[in-house]
């Protein structure tokens, strides 16, 4: 048995994205240092932008696996690095269906969950995120969390939502695919006379929606609409993959896989 870690991540064209996954690559290398380890991005769009600016061609799970069979692997752990079983998600479990079903296929693979992936995983994280950063002061600043928002899997976001927002501690959660929460949030924010916010992104690396959506100069950005709303506004221009704390959960599913890994 030659096994293989193959970390999969949304991926971004932003160098600064990287931050997070290096952080979570050194966790693995120091926990597995006989694993073969990689990193894949699941966005087609990412993966051709990467392609045709870097030259970086084989970045998809697929071309991975395949560098993996050359290398001998016979068992793999593809480990999600997304925030929500969304689409990319149920891509990487299709796959493995798929693969399970083939007898003649050289790999035996399993997945490790992403960070929200069940109502148990929610509540713990809404607790971690509520402390979140460490040098807010709760009753004098409040915390908007930055997410994505999905169209395919948006009851997950809502119930996340209402279990971090249901904990106080003046924290809320926005989805930038839909913009009148941003401002939703700055009435909230008001109502309740806090005068300062901390911007916090809800996603794996610090890609575009990062520094561009949320902490960018353009007047439609997060933080130049907070700031219209005379709130002073503090942008943490940071993925939650860089935070130990965060990435610490992602590795938690990725020991629970390759437990499963070992029995198969």
């Amino acid at each position: 048995m030659k096994k293989a870690i193959l970390f999969a991540a949304h991926g971004s064209r932003r160098s600064a994205s990287k931050n997070a996954i290096d952080n979570i690559l050194k966790k693995a290398e120091r926990e597995f240092p006989d694993v073969i380890i990689d990193t894949a991005y699941t966005s087609h769009y990412v993966r051709k932008k990467l392609c045709e600016i870097d030259g970086d061609c084989d970045l998809s799970i697929q071309q991975k696996l395949d560098a993996f069979m050359e290398q001998g692997v016979t068992h793999v752990v593809i480990q999600s690095l997304h925030v929500i079983p969304g689409v990319e998600f149920n891509t990487i479990t299709r796959m493995l269906k798929k693969m399970e079903k083939d007898q003649d296929s050289p790999i035996k693979a399993v997945y490790g969950k992403p960070l929200l992936y069940d109502e148990q995983a929610m509540r713990e994280v809404a607790d971690m995120i509520t402390g979140m950063p460490p040098e807010r002061d709760e009753r004098k600043e409040a915390l908007i969390l930055v997410a994505h928002g999905s169209k395919h899997s948006g009851e997950i976001y809502g119930q996340f939502q209402e279990i971090l927002e249901s904990r106080g501690h003046n924290t809320y959660m926005g989805k930038i695919n839909t913009p009148q929460d941003i401002h939703d949030i700055c009435l909230k924010i008001q109502n309740s006379g806090v005068k300062e916010a901390f911007l916090l992104p809800f996603l794996f690396g610090a890609g575009n929606h990062v520094q561009s959506d949320m902490a960018g100069e353009d007047e439609e950005s997060w933080k130049n609409i907070v700031s219209s709303y005379g709130i002073k506004v503090m942008p943490v221009v940071k993925g939650i993959g860089e935070f130990n704390i965060f990435a610490d959960r992602w590795m938690s599913n990725l020991r629970r896989a390759f437990k499963e890994l070992e029995e198969i």
